[in-house]
């Protein structure tokens, strides 16, 4: 464990990981806030854990995904520059019958929220 100043986010502390272990980076590395996400994305409520229904945490745990280099789910979309967004449904109602855990909506922009805009 090596501490660093509090200059920002979470993003500096993996930044930083980055660029001082470049040349010796693991193969697989899961960058994380404090504890393990869960479902859901409600306004308003302090147990979001910006995870897509039927994605867990430890499907991101897990290296080279069905061969793939990477895992990442689309869970919002925006506008600029108006900043109007769309949130893919998973994210905000769980058990819907055609979500997945692919990059994005099996079923194309009938799987997203109409946008919003909260000012």
């Amino acid at each position: 464990t090596m501490p660093l100043p509090n200059v920002g986010r979470e993003s500096h502390s993996f930044l930083h990981h980055i660029v001082q272990n470049y040349d010796e980076l693991a193969d697989w590395t899961v960058f994380s806030q404090a504890s393990a996400p869960s479902w859901g994305y409600l306004i308003g409520n302090s147990d979001n854990g910006h995870l897509n229904d039927k994605v867990s945490f430890e499907d991101y745990l897990r290296p080279f995904p069905n061969g793939r280099d990477s895992k990442f789910v689309m869970t919002a979309s925006s506008e600029f520059p108006s900043g109007a967004q769309a949130s893919r449904l998973g994210i905000v109602k769980q058990g819907l019958p055609q979500e997945g855990s692919d990059l994005c909506p099996q079923q194309g922009a009938d799987g997203w929220t109409d946008w919003w805009f909260t000012p």
